[in-house]
């Protein structure tokens, strides 16, 4: 077996590219088990934690690491 990590760095333009890039995948199901008035609240909080962690660069675009798990496995003959 062998296993590894990549690291992409994604270069992202326009207003919070990192929320948007997050809402199409892995916060889909969150997003869907909160109410409407939930939902609102927290993309609030967390869009503000978002800018803060990946700041817009001064050309307007954000980069954001996106890190990725490899993995091959083979299976002997017996």
């Amino acid at each position: 077996m062998d296993i590894w990590e990549t690291e992409y760095l994604q270069i992202l333009a326009g207003d919070d590219p990192v929320l948007e890039w997050v809402k199409s995948t892995g916060l889909r199901p969150i997003l869907n088990g909160l109410e409407e008035a939930e939902r609102t609240q927290f993309l609030t909080e967390y869009r503000q934690r978002l800018r803060s962690a990946y700041p817009m660069r001064a050309n307007g675009h954000t980069l954001y690491p996106f890190r990725r798990l490899f993995m091959i496995a083979t299976i002997g003959h017996a």
